[in-house]
């Protein structure tokens, strides 16, 4: 399965947030109000990966018109420092390195933008994506006690560039 990679656009969004839902459970996933909330901050930035016309399908999230297997949302902090806000791929597109084109092209980006390191949070309990963030040379570096609204706890990862 191949990817492309594009900016965001406004009609994106639903399909957006419909994916977060189904790669998050509540408590992790976003509201409509905090997902646009993340995606508008200064210095953010969304890229979407789209299937490429060979290989669309249709999709119970984006249909057979518009398949969006993933995005990713990020920044560059007036600080110089990036952070992944969230990255999110259906289940049907994992395992095609897709996360890693998503994280990539993120990290080149904000690398780019004069950050030399980046963070992000992930739940403590998934080792999913602990064990995707340390093949791309993530460290933890703190905890966050009761960080999700599920009262889950996160790890704060760092990179750097």
């Amino acid at each position: 399965m191949e990817f492309t990679l594009r900016d965001y656009r406004p009609g994106d969004f639903d399909s957006l947030w419909k994916i977060d839902q189904q790669c998050f459970v509540a408590g992790i996933s976003y509201s409509r109000p905090e997902l646009k909330f993340y995606m508008a901050r200064p210095g953010a930035f969304t890229l979407v990966a789209e299937s490429h016309p060979s290989a669309k399908t249709i999709s119970p999230v984006s249909g057979p018109s518009d398949p969006i297997p993933g995005f990713i949302v990020a920044e560059c902090s007036r600080r110089r420092v990036g952070h992944i806000i969230t990255i999110d791929v259906l289940p049907d597109a994992r395992r095609h390195r897709l996360g890693s084109q998503l994280l990539l092209a993120a990290e080149a980006r904000i690398r780019d933008q004069g950050c030399n390191s980046i963070n992000l949070e992930a739940a403590v309990d998934n080792r999913g994506a602990l064990a995707f963030y340390k093949r791309h040379h993530y460290f933890i570096t703190k905890t966050l006690p009761r960080y999700y609204s599920n009262g889950v706890n996160a790890f704060v990862l760092t990179k750097n560039l």
